[in-house]
């Protein structure tokens, strides 16, 4: 990722989540967001899992059958 959000990747996400969106907005939101993607490409974020996350809804429910 090169950590510039376009306004045409935000108005593509906002329309895949079905999110409507002026037509002013997709650019305020890509400058808002721009610095923190840039900050999170730039670090090798690791994120520890105790539990594999395919069974966490398994888990999370406490082993309940169906």
């Amino acid at each position: 990722m090169n950590g510039k959000v376009t306004p045409e990747r935000v108005a593509a996400i906002a329309a895949a989540a079905r999110v409507p969106l002026r037509s002013d907005a997709a650019a305020r939101i890509a400058n808002a967001v721009t610095p923190a993607v840039a900050r999170f490409g730039d670090e090798p974020i690791a994120l520890a899992l105790e539990i594999e996350p395919a069974t966490y809804v398994v888990i999370a429910r406490g082993g309940a059958k169906r």
